[in-house]
């Protein structure tokens, strides 16, 4: 697996859509799967002290399942309060069987933002 980077401004709003397939391209069922988006200082930390850790059980299809998709939403406030710089991450699943598979890792970078509170600046009195 190679690593990744990716990018994500603190405060903005964000999503990752991870669609899951099997060798022959098929979406597998994803029904009672759990997806984990782990965000930490350093990859050895235990899971409680991870920066940001974003759970995943329900999918877009949640009566099937069948279309393999998963949807990470960040927003705002999940990101708001942590500094800026790199940080280790990770995506992993746990499927219905419990069997577990990361099947992505990397590097994030969460850049600073300089708008803090938007739609109040430039407000005309």
């Amino acid at each position: 697996m190679a690593i990744k980077r990716l990018s994500l401004t603190r405060g903005d709003s964000q999503t990752y859509t991870l669609t899951f397939k099997d060798a022959s391209q098929n979406p597998y069922c994803i029904k009672n799967w759990v997806v984990f988006f782990t965000i930490k200082t350093n990859y050895d930390l235990p899971d409680s002290q991870a920066s940001l850790q974003k759970i995943i059980t329900t999918f877009a299809d949640t009566t099937a399942g069948t279309s393999g998709v998963a949807v990470i939403p960040f927003l705002p406030e999940d990101t708001a309060n942590l500094d800026p710089g790199e940080y280790d991450f990770d995506i992993a699943v746990k499927t219905n069987s419990n069997e577990v598979y990361t099947v992505m890792k990397g590097k994030i970078d969460i850049e600073y933002d300089v708008t803090k509170s938007a739609g109040t600046a430039g407000t005309v009195a």
